[in-house]
């Protein structure tokens, strides 16, 4: 065999090997990315879980009922349907808009406030939320290392002959990120935080005067 041959087989076998390696570079960064983003639809589908709450609040009250209750019946259609990345910011946001107007009504009637259905959205709300905002920062992150690989060479000319394309970074409008609606329960810890300390003031007036009846009884004696 010619060396000019040999040359040709081996620089032939280390592109093919190059080929390889970067190609699997992009699927698992593909597969990394659309894991993340399982993980984020996780975590919507369990503040979706909370819109039969959402609906009995708004239920409770006659100001704008038809219309939020329509927008809710609306956005549970459009959830149902296999949507992209950037449909289904919208869609979520669209969500948070509703969400968002039910706890700004709700401060105008103290009874349903208070009640079971507004308590348990309340509540499951803010955990959700917070499982939400964990896996979309994840799935950011796949998302950034998967496009700096479609975007930069080499991978990004497989990426072109294989059909590799950029994901899109996903963004939603998070209900406990807004200063103005309250969403704990800030009061009720407040609350809780005075008991516990007026009950230790009281603790503390409590053995003083025991420690001075005492002092006065062997002082009697």
């Amino acid at each position: 065999m010619e060396p000019t041959t040999i040359i040709f087989i081996v620089i032939l076998a280390i592109f093919v090997i190059a080929v390889i390696v970067f190609f699997n570079k992009l699927v698992k960064a593909l597969n990394l990315n659309r894991e993340a983003f399982y993980n984020v639809d996780v975590a919507l589908k369990k503040r979706f879980d909370l819109v039969p709450n959402l609906e009995a609040t708004v239920k409770a009250y006659a100001n704008h009922e038809e219309k939020t209750l329509k927008q809710i019946t609306e956005i549970r259609e459009k959830l149902q349907n296999n949507l992209s990345v950037g449909q289904r910011q919208k869609t979520e946001d669209k969500l948070s808009e509703v969400i968002k107007d039910v706890f700004i009504t709700v401060e105008n009637y103290p009874e349903i406030k208070a009640s079971d259905n507004f308590i348990k959205l309340q509540k499951g709300l803010e955990e959700v939320e917070k499982d939400i905002e964990e896996s979309r920062k994840k799935y950011n992150e796949q998302t950034r290392n998967y496009n700096i690989l479609v975007q930069s060479f080499p991978t990004n000319v497989l990426a072109k002959i294989f059909g590799f394309k950029q994901s899109d970074y996903f963004e939603v409008d998070l209900i406990t990120r807004e200063q103005n609606i309250n969403v704990s329960f800030d009061d009720e810890d407040k609350d809780e935080d005075k008991k516990e300390k007026d009950d230790t003031e009281t603790n503390q007036e409590e053995v003083k005067n025991e420690k001075i009846e005492e002092k006065e009884n062997k002082e009697e004696k």
